[in-house]
């Protein structure tokens, strides 16, 4: 894909932007912050594919230096340009030159390492349909495996298998094994088409041994890498899927992978891969699991199985041999449990792609898929019934997972199956892919499945802290079944004792009410057997007519001390009403600012379920207020803000809120909101932060109390630099 000429006096500038920072040895954030802002005003959609064409033209090779590098590493970093599009460009520009330029080589192999094993945050990204498109035309994947179609799903297939068929025959040719391969050539551009030309240092003997160590190492990296492709838990997944869909062009990758793994000397090198390994995983019969998945999760191994497998004794599944399919889910969901580690990726976008590799590789049914993801959810609940302290996220992080990440991801899956084109997919001799879909098969198959949940008592035992929600929900059920409607406002007000009969809730009720309120299943689910105890003709008398909470507030009632605390400690149950505390928010006084914070930080983030990312995005918002159009202050407006930013930052600053954040994968919006601001207040000023031990409750009183705009600068400083750090963006601070 060509730059369009249109915006040529764009990308000429993004270039003498580049080409001024290079002068003056700027950092790469600061350059690529200043690019950002200059493509967001000109109204470029970001990431940008003509940025991605830009920065690798100008790169290759008449500006080949290491400062270059770190800017497009920042950028790649900062979603300024679309990672899988630059490996593409690179791998095209830098695998035929690796011999004439191996430090490039090198740094390629890095980028290879950061960005290719980051698929699910790439593929649900804007633009993902253009940017495959522009791969298939740098690469062309289509008529390299002859395939017509053209959907986005399978040109990633396509890329991946490209990219490591790639790295195997530049590998097998840096070590002389390219001719004993079948075809004694690749099909990919692994070598210059024009002789390369050395430079005038050709005849230093230093430095000719010096580029023949670098080449070596490289040649070992990149066997390294294949052999990560191979371990990665999805990269691998994919690589099943070309065997199995492209079995002729595989017989051939897998000859040669082979004969490298059999006569490799790089390998013999290698501290992280032996030939035996690589061979092994050349098998057909293994089943790949990462060993990522390993590592960081072999010590939770046990605590996963010491709860019971889903064919435990009591009677969790039907049979013994459909636990193992679900273990990789297992420890995917205990490794997002880990509050050492902030993932910048959606949890939604991680486990929609495990669970759809899964489903096709274990050939599951939707049901049992459905089945399988319930089960393991709960018990992520159940290990956390009797949550002991310490810093690391509890059973809020967990519901958040069962009820709000799982339900967003059956969401996906349903809303994919469903707008799927209905036509047969199978790949054949005819090298077409086929697809069959059944309309609504997969929202069905969804009903069943939490249908037969109610079989798995033992799981549904609702935690003692959202025993009163899952009670909620029983009666709501109930009431709906007795012919009785009753609105939000009624639950507000009434104590379940009060009712004429048992309506104890489980876990299955919160399950359902969260699929109801996502449009995922209607209220014929109240009327599945079993799943209420009864009904009723009347409603308790003993109902007060009215108390403060969220159904008086909509009616507007104002915002009283009595009406803060009724807020903050029930969550919200409708997005009209986060939009009206979110408008308070910013329009409100500066009072109303600060209780309107604390509301959305309140039960609303924690226990707001069925809206709870909604309530995440609103306070990622608040964190970033806009500049008032009357504002002419010298100083970052931020300060004028410090009060509510304080209860906001107060609000969140708990380990499971900063989960919740991860989970929903906001936390690169979060700190990209106030690593420009920090930016922004480091611009001409001399002095450095303070460095001072201060609590955040404390922090907007000093901001307040200060009597000079320099101390207020410097107090916004320390302000700003707790916020990043307890997202772990920056390191602890120490005197």
């Amino acid at each position: 894909m060509e730059v369009s000429l249109q915006s040529s006096t764009l990308w000429d500038d993004v270039v003498e932007q580049t080409k001024v920072a290079t002068e003056k040895g700027i950092d790469p954030l600061p350059w690529a912050l200043q690019v950002s802002s200059s493509l967001s005003s000109s109204g470029i959609a970001l990431p940008s594919t003509e940025l991605a064409h830009v920065l690798v033209n100008y790169i290759c090779w008449d500006n080949n230096i290491p400062i270059l590098w770190k800017f497009l590493d920042k950028a790649l970093m900062m979603k300024i340009v679309p990672p899988l599009l630059v490996l593409a460009l690179l791998s095209q520009r830098v695998m035929p030159c690796r011999h004439s330029h191996p430090a490039a080589y090198r740094l390629y192999l890095e980028l290879l390492k950061r960005h290719a094993f980051t698929l699910k945050c790439q593929i649900n990204g804007p633009d993902y349909q253009k940017v495959m498109k522009s791969i298939d035309a740098t690469l062309h994947l289509s008529e390299v495996f002859g395939l017509q179609a053209m959907e986005p799903g399978i040109l990633v297939v396509e890329f991946i298998f490209s990219i490591v068929w790639q790295l195997l025959d530049a590998s097998l040719d840096d070590e002389g094994l390219l001719e004993l391969t079948a075809e004694r050539m690749s099909r990919w551009a692994i070598k210059p088409q024009e002789m390369e030309i050395d430079g005038h240092d050709i005849y230093d003997e230093k430095k000719i041994e010096y580029h023949e160590r670098l080449q070596n190492f490289n040649t070992t990296i990149a066997i390294e890498i294949i052999g990560q492709f191979l371990q990665n838990k999805m990269t691998s997944r994919i690589l099943y899927l070309a065997r199995r869909n492209m079995p002729t062009h595989w017989a051939g990758f897998i000859q040669s992978l082979r004969l490298l793994g059999a006569n490799s000397a790089a390998l013999k090198n290698s501290k992280a891969l032996t030939s035996e390994a690589l061979l092994e995983l050349t098998s057909d019969s293994r089943v790949v699991l990462s060993r990522e998945c390993k590592t960081s999760s072999l010590q939770k191994f046990h605590a996963v199985m010491a709860f019971g497998s889903l064919a435990s004794s009591a009677g969790l599944c039907h049979g013994g041999s459909r636990s193992d399919l679900w273990l990789p889910l297992d420890l995917v969901l205990e490794d997002a449990m880990d509050g050492y580690l902030v993932n910048t990726t959606s949890a939604i976008e991680i486990i929609t792609g495990l669970i759809k590799t899964l489903q096709a590789i274990n050939g599951t049914s939707w049901h049992d898929t459905f089945l399988g993801l319930w089960i393991a959810s709960l018990r992520l609940v159940q290990r956390e019934r009797d949550p002991i302290e310490g810093p690391v996220p509890r059973l809020d992080t967990r519901l958040c997972m069962l009820l709000s990440i799982i339900t967003l991801v059956v969401a996906d899956l349903i809303e994919e199956e469903e707008g799927a084109p209905t036509d047969e997919m199978v790949y054949g001799s005819t090298n077409h892919w086929k697809e069959k879909k059944c309309p609504r098969k997969c929202r069905d198959d969804l009903v069943s499945s939490l249908r037969v949940l109610g079989d798995y008592q033992g799981l549904l035992a609702p935690p003692q802290s959202v025993v009163s929600a899952a009670n909620q929900a029983a009666a709501r059920a109930m009431l709906f079944v007795s012919g009785i409607n009753v609105g939000s406002a009624y639950f507000e007000c009434i104590n379940m004792k009060d009712m004429p009969i048992n309506c104890s809730g489980n876990m299955r009720h919160l399950i359902v009410e969260a699929c109801i309120a996502r449009n995922l299943l209607d209220t014929s689910a109240y009327f599945w057997p079993g799943y209420v105890n009864g009904r009723i003709n009347q409603l308790p008398y003993s109902v007060p007519a009215q108390s403060p909470g969220w159904s008086s507030f909509m009616k507007g009632a104002p915002l009283t001390s009595v009406m803060i605390n009724a807020l903050v400690s029930s969550p919200a149950s409708s997005l009209a009403e986060l939009e009206k505390i979110f408008d308070i928010a910013v329009n409100g006084s500066d009072d109303e600012k600060i209780s309107a914070a604390t509301i959305l930080c309140g039960a609303s983030l924690l226990r707001g379920w069925n809206i709870q990312e909604y309530t995440a995005q609103f306070i990622t918002r608040l964190m970033s207020p806009p500049v008032p159009s009357d504002y002419a202050g010298s100083d970052s407006h931020l300060i004028d803000y410090a009060a509510m930013l304080n209860a906001l930052i107060v609000g969140i600053a708990s380990v499971d809120c900063v989960q919740i954040f991860s989970l929903h994968g906001l936390v690169p919006y979060c700190s990209l909101f106030w690593l420009q601001r920090y930016f922004r207040l480091l611009q001409g000023k001399p002095a450095s932060p303070m460095r001072a031990k201060c609590c955040w409750g404390q922090l907007a009183q000093l901001c307040l109390g200060q009597t000079t705009k320099k101390r207020k600068v410097k107090v916004m400083y320390i302000f700003i630099e707790n916020f990043l750090y307890s997202f772990y963006i920056f390191p602890a601070q120490t005197e």
